[in-house]
């Protein structure tokens, strides 16, 4: 079987080799990304929240299954935590962004905290990419990480992934037996993955583990996103954040080098309202 790629997070690394592995199997790991304190802020920050969410979708259909019966789904994320927003904007994740996506022309697509709860079924196998259907290109047209705020083990659901599907023809196509493995990795790891490859959350076989993670993903700038920041997020909070937070949620217009501007207000930059 197939495995992802590893990298240890708390030392110098060469993005390069993080970035060969990435595009060659989809997705890479990098272990200790998320520092010890700022990983214990997270966990201190959303504890409540989680606590006091109840799990499953209020979507009848196909999104009930998708989102899980026993899963916690919770966003706008920056009401409840300075540290999210910091991690927002490490340097390092926003590199993954203008590496694929192009530099300043890319969207926060969703800051969600994926909590999968004991007795959750395996999610059905996916390509991120499949939200916009009909923007689907041959290069990105979203990338994501996932930062795990507990450890991701079999047994509690850690992500399932194909290595090597994002280069696999067709729009979804099967994953035959032995071509999966599970993003198994500690505590303020990182799985960074391609819209394009194929994958979805592991089942949660324990009785009494939360499996829990930050699920934040980019999306090319002119595509819409599945967040609606401009609801989830209070104008107040959002006039406090980093500049590049703002932009990153929304709240500052889209201009890209060639091509007319969007997101605009009273015909300029969002920005005039913060």
């Amino acid at each position: 079987m197939r495995e992802l790629q590893r990298f240890d997070g708390t030392r110098d690394l060469d993005w390069d080799t993080v970035w060969r592995a990435f595009e060659d199997d989809g997705a890479a790991i990098v272990e200790g990304f998320v520092d010890p304190r700022r990983l214990a802020r997270l966990q201190a920050d959303f504890e409540p929240l989680i606590a006091g969410h109840a799990p499953g979708s209020t979507t009848a259909g196909l999104w009930t299954e998708f989102h899980g019966v026993q899963t916690k789904r919770i966003t706008g994320l920056p009401r409840h935590s300075e540290a999210w927003v910091e991690l927002l904007c490490d340097e390092r994740y926003l590199a993954m962004g203008d590496r694929y996506l192009g530099a300043d022309d890319y969207w926060l697509n969703t800051g969600q905290l994926i909590s999968i709860g004991p007795g959750e079924t395996p999610q059905l196998l996916h390509r991120d990419e499949l939200n916009w259907p009909h923007a689907v290109r041959e290069d990105e047209i979203t990338v994501t990480a996932i930062f795990a705020l507990t450890d991701f083990s079999e047994e509690n659901g850690a992500t399932v992934v194909a290595p090597g599907s994002n280069h696999w023809e067709g729009t979804l196509p099967p994953t035959p037996p032995g071509t999966t493995c599970q993003a198994t990795m500690p505590a303020g790891s990182a799985l960074l993955y391609s819209g394009k490859v194929i994958h979805g959350g592991g089942a949660n076989r324990t009785r009494d583990q939360w499996r829990v993670g930050l699920h934040a993903g980019f999306c090319r700038g002119w595509l819409r996103a599945e967040e609606n920041f401009q609801l989830t997020v209070p104008l107040e909070v959002a006039r406090e954040l980093p500049a590049r937070a703002q932009y990153l949620m929304g709240f500052r217009s889209y201009a890209p080098d060639f091509g007319g501007r969007l997101g605009l207000v009273d015909y300029d930059d969002a920005a005039r309202l913060l």
